[in-house]
């Protein structure tokens, strides 16, 4: 019975770890992905998995490795892209600029990260 306990107190350690690591890098445009998102999108293509290798060219050279999923930001962040890298379980965000192609509004298109007026 106490080795059960000792087993889940050391299992539970690095799940709390990985928590907190998660929360301290997501940018506050960015909403929190599971990985479970990963997993849901699979070989399909997306607009997530599209912006995804958007954000993969861009932040290639920070984080190697895992697989990158992107979605377009809101409100003020609308010509922003949220991008997310799951890699050995831990998620890691960054944001970039939506491309100068993205739809804004009726007929606009973003330019350098927001929506001209």
């Amino acid at each position: 019975m106490i080795v059960t306990g000792i087993f889940l107190l050391f299992a539970a350690v690095p799940l709390v770890c990985v928590a907190e690591e998660n929360a301290a890098n997501r940018p506050s445009a960015c909403m929190q992905v599971s990985e479970s998102t990963f997993k849901q999108v699979g070989c399909l293509e997306t607009l997530s998995t599209f912006l995804g290798s958007l954000c993969s060219t861009i932040f290639s050279k920070e984080i190697q490795g895992g697989t990158w999923l992107g979605y377009a930001g809101s409100g003020d962040n609308k010509c922003k892209v949220c991008c997310v890298n799951s890699k050995d379980n831990v998620r890691y965000y960054n944001v970039t600029n939506a491309p100068p192609t993205f739809p804004c509004g009726h007929g606009k298109k973003c330019k350098r990260g927001t929506c001209p007026s």
